[in-house]
């Protein structure tokens, strides 16, 4: 197995309508290397998280996108996501509620390691399962 960092995974999920090419020589090593089915590629949470953030903040693409992204690692049958499940889950909260994505995958990691809830300041994530707002006494 081998893993994979964030700007490589940027570079096989998205195309030049959300990202202009500018390294085509990068992008051809990605798809080289990324659609050898002799291989399996292993997508720590970190990764993903942070392709998240990336697609969503400064590349400001709508839920759709995001969950046809997520749906397209889902499927991948040479990519192994760390926690799976999680991603699953978080995929399906995503799509049901007005939360983050980021927020989703938080929570359902932390549900799925055993946390009853994971405390928060931010009340919109708050107002989502998985997440309880911490109260400061100021």
């Amino acid at each position: 197995m081998i893993g994979i960092d964030t700007n490589i995974l940027l570079r096989w999920l998205i195309d030049d309508s959300i990202w202009p090419d500018d390294n085509p020589g990068q992008t051809d090593a990605v798809s080289n290397l990324l659609n050898d089915d002799n291989q399996r590629f292993f997508v720590n949470s970190m990764v993903l998280h942070e392709t998240l953030w990336i697609l969503t903040k400064p590349f400001k693409q709508p839920k759709r996108v995001i969950i046809d992204i997520l749906d397209r690692l889902l499927a991948s049958s040479n990519v192994e996501l760390q926690n799976r499940e999680a991603v699953q889950a978080a995929m399906r909260s995503f799509s049901a509620l007005k939360s983050g994505v980021h927020d989703r995958l938080i929570a359902e990691i932390n549900t799925h390691s055993g946390c009853r809830t994971t405390f928060t300041f931010d009340k919109e994530a708050a107002r989502t399962p998985g997440f309880e707002l911490l109260k400061s006494k100021r």
